[in-house]
């Protein structure tokens, strides 16, 4: 099997996996991973990037929600012309669904600059516990990652993910990005 079809292969089994989990567990697992978040977000991250969950995410809203009432500038992604872009949120009742469907900020938001971003929160299909990341498929946040680590290296990369997405071995190829931990409802992944 080659490494886009192992990668579909085990895309393929983390959605059984979440199909599978019932959503009172799925629940309880996302506040702890919310609550886990908030300890180990350093005390001067004052600029931190997150996503809106799909329903098959872990629901990261409750931390979104400490964050804003903290007066953390949170940016959210929107897809423009086909790229991954950032816009600030102030609050999650400006949201609305974009052309892929997700909650995005308006379009006339403040746009996200690199060179000021402390902290990114990245979902994922599944982790590895060393950061290796298989996405959705379409490379987004792969070529997302990879810019912003030019213009602005100190930036972290959180994965955040359910339990049941941490693999042991992630298949990568070489445009895959990885990141600098992975952080889960037990804490961060060793």
């Amino acid at each position: 099997m080659n490494l886009p079809e192992q990668k579909k292969h085990l895309r393929d089994s983390i959605s059984e996996r979440l199909k599978k989990m019932p959503k009172r567990d799925r629940d309880a697992e996302s506040r702890t991973l919310c609550r886990e978040i908030t300890k180990l977000i350093p005390k001067d991250a004052i600029r931190i990037a997150a996503y809106v969950p799909l329903p098959s995410e872990a629901d990261i809203t409750p931390l979104l929600m400490e964050l804003l009432a903290k007066k953390v500038r949170v940016y959210l992604p929107c897809f423009e012309n086909k790229k991954l872009i950032f816009r600030e949120a102030t609050s999650l009742a400006e949201l609305s669904k974009g052309e892929l469907n997700i909650m995005e900020p308006p379009k006339d938001a403040d746009e996200l600059e690199p060179e000021n971003l402390d902290l990114a929160l990245i979902p994922a299909r599944a982790y590895s516990r060393s950061g290796a990341r298989l996405g959705r498929g379409n490379g987004g946040y792969d070529i997302w990652i990879r810019e912003q680590r030019s213009v602005h290296p100190k930036t972290q990369f959180w994965g955040v993910a359910l339990e049941c997405q941490i693999m042991n071995e992630i298949p990568m190829e070489a445009h895959d990005e990885t990141v600098d931990a992975v952080i889960t409802a037990r804490g961060r992944v060793e």
